[in-house]
């Protein structure tokens, strides 16, 4: 009970703490944030994130994304393991967020109206992208966004 109370702490402080990527790249900010995670919490965090040029506002909503997908996985997963992917495939941006917790009912999550769900698909929403969510009962999530590439400045 005191281990999920301290990973629930975590994962308020993950939301709280204004972590912003002001000069960082998002592969920089991304990283950052996952090994001070992998540090302070009992889960196995392993990544993929390639470096690409996207605009700023597509890197903070796909940077806040994560967060929220994160912090969903340490209060609610039991997940031992969380493997984050970050690469561009075909003029594609693929986040995708996996871990082997013990999943849930998306269905039932996105009609409950869970603010978590409903803010990572706004934020997907509005850089053009789409967010795909699979959960298998004791088997684990896997949250994936697809966002269309867009060069800084507006370069395609």
């Amino acid at each position: 009970m005191i281990d999920q109370s301290q990973l629930e702490m975590r994962a308020l402080l993950l939301h709280l703490r204004p972590i912003a990527l002001k000069e960082k790249t998002l592969k920089e900010g991304m990283e950052e944030l996952l090994m001070e995670l992998r540090q302070k919490v009992p889960m196995v965090i392993d990544w993929k994130i390639e470096e690409m040029e996207l605009e700023k506002g597509v890197e903070d909503h796909l940077f806040r994304i994560l967060q929220e997908a994160v912090s969903n996985a340490l209060r609610h997963s039991k997940a031992e393991k969380l493997h984050v992917m970050l690469i561009e495939r075909d003029g594609i941006i693929i986040l995708r967020i996996s871990d082997d917790g013990v999943g849930f009912n998306v269905e039932e999550a996105q009609s409950n109206g869970s603010y978590g769900m409903q803010n990572m698909q706004e934020r997907a929403a509005e850089i053009g992208g789409r967010l795909k969510v699979v959960s298998v009962e004791n088997e684990g999530t896997r949250l994936e966004i697809k966002v269309p590439q867009s060069k800084r400045g507006g370069e395609r």
